[in-house]
């Protein structure tokens, strides 16, 4: 008898866990690293998300979101593998120098940015909120420093 509920237990346990691997091997993620001036690094790119220019109307982004998966990455930046993706996270706004003068305070939600980041460069991401129309902020590449 407890031959055969090992048995039913290890064959419940195989049909758990095919479906849950299956998933993981789908679900593929982009490769995202902390920031680090380590020398395998030239060979990603430098995402910076912490600066903001609120003379500029650009905002500091927290990056919530890589190709279209939720992402849990730092507040200062991260680096990422070469190629095309999308980010998009939220902003904290300093209306100090940009104040809002839409009539409608309702800002909506913001398309994804597809940058398409190369090795070794050095990547400002930001939030754009100079716009009178809500409608018109988006995410922006503020400025790109480009590997020597």
């Amino acid at each position: 008898m407890q031959q055969v509920l090992k048995k039913l237990l290890a064959l419940t346990l195989l049909l758990v866990a095919l479906p849950l691997s299956a998933q993981i091997t789908k679900n593929i993620q982009t490769l995202v690293l902390p920031l680090t001036n380590e020398p395998g690094a030239i060979e990603m790119a430098r995402v910076v998300t912490f600066k903001s220019r609120p003379e500029e109307c650009l905002a500091s982004l927290a990056v919530t979101r890589i190709d279209g998966e939720m992402r849990a990455v730092s507040a200062q930046g991260f680096l990422i593998e070469p190629g095309t993706h999308t980010i998009n996270g939220m902003a904290t706004l300093d209306v100090t120098h940009c104040p809002l003068s839409d009539r409608n305070p309702y800002i909506s939600t913001t398309p994804d940015l597809e940058v398409e980041f190369a090795a070794g460069s050095t990547y400002y991401i930001g939030y754009y909120h100079g716009a009178a129309n809500t409608e018109e902020w988006k995410l922006v590449v503020w400025q790109i420093e480009k590997s020597p």
